[in-house]
């Protein structure tokens, strides 16, 4: 049971004098949103959360408090596609994003250190912020309360994979929240992510996406991982199915591009959700070079497909995150390109270059 303290109220007092936002013959907020999470009631708190987002859309404190409620419901992949959102629809408009929740989370543990559900919603947000180096001790004193909390288990093992120096911990931590729940997808899919993105090891990744895929979650992220893994593997196309199933995915708008010819580039701008079509001329047993770069971002994704529409090849983490790949063609034609930023939630420009 969660503690209340008068410093605590002093909290609630003060979200109070926020004006609740009206949606369609009711009144929703942020207030109201986390006394249900407070009380258990975390599906009540997703709608009342999900009211705000409708109300505004561009602002954080409907996804900050949606995806607290999903964290403590064990439904991470849902509340990580609510932080992909955060990037596309509120980080546009409010580019200090994350200092307002940190400022939120800071608050509510000044008042109560030992705030588990603070904790909780500390501690997924540092990891979505990539910030695995804040996070670990965010997730160690949440278990020190809670030492078989499935979230924190499982969460420190991330961080501790995608921060190196903390791997061999983090390996206990997977393994004590798959034996806490060894039926979960979440668990698994977010075992599947650390061991494809921090340790490289896609035997293990594929196993523990495979498993999560098995027993019933299906994201961009589930192919993506296993698109890598069967890049590691050698299989192009089975690598070039999934990354394809990735791209379509997260794709909202397809727009053609120019011709990438040989020994040329193309700059091309991307808004959420938005995949370019490239022709791609090629003839056979011609080698065909194709990298990605960008000043804004770090993750690209591609995969070509053939004249027929079939997938040929895919590309993920060719130069560190940035998507490409080398590749003989095995017959002449017009080749068409899909290129994306991973999981389509960026705002930037992606250079494609073709040797």
């Amino acid at each position: 049971m969660l503690r209340k303290t008068f410093a605590t109220l002093i909290v609630f007092t003060a979200l109070s004098c926020a004006t609740p936002v009206h949606a369609q013959g009711g009144q929703c907020s942020a207030v109201q949103g986390q006394q249900f999470i407070n009380e258990g009631r975390y599906d009540r708190a997703i709608k009342e959360f999900t009211c705000i987002i409708n109300a505004d859309p561009t602002g954080i404190e409907g996804y900050r408090g949606r995806m607290e409620a999903k964290v403590l419901l064990g439904r991470f992949a849902d509340a990580f596609a609510d932080y992909t959102r955060v990037t596309t629809f509120v980080e546009p408009a409010h580019p200090d994003f994350k200092q307002t929740m940190l400022a939120g989370y800071s608050a509510r543990l000044a008042a109560d250190p030992d705030d588990v559900v603070a904790l909780t919603g500390l501690g997924f947000a540092r990891w979505c912020f990539f910030d695995y180096t804040n996070a670990i001790p965010v997730l160690s004193h949440l278990l020190e309360l809670e030492p078989l909390n499935i979230f924190g288990n499982l969460f420190r093992g991330s961080s501790g994979f995608l921060h190196h120096p903390a791997k061999a911990k983090g390996i206990i931590d997977f393994e004590v929240a798959i034996a806490l729940a060894p039926n979960s997808t979440d668990v698994h899919y977010i075992t599947a992510d650390a061991y494809s993105y921090g340790e490289h090891n896609f035997v293990r990744a594929f196993q523990e996406a495979t498993l999560a895929q098995a027993l019933g979650l299906d994201t961009p992220r589930i192919d993506a991982i296993l698109g890598a893994s069967y890049v590691a593997f050698g299989d192009d196309l089975a690598a070039a199915t999934y990354i394809q199933r990735h791209i379509d995915a997260v794709t909202t708008e397809l727009l053609p591009g120019p011709a990438l010819n040989a020994v040329g580039s193309l700059n091309l701008n991307f808004v959420p959700g938005r995949t370019y079509e490239i022709p791609v001329p090629v003839t056979a047993g011609q080698l065909v070079s194709i990298a990605t770069s960008s000043h804004d971002y770090w993750d690209s994704i591609v995969v070509l497909l053939a004249p027929d529409g079939s997938p040929v090849i895919g590309g993920d983490d060719f130069k560190g995150y940035m998507a490409g790949f080398n590749w003989i063609a095995d017959g002449a034609g017009t080749y068409r390109l899909l290129v994306t930023w991973f999981e389509s939630a960026i705002t930037g420009t992606i250079t494609v270059t073709r040797k």
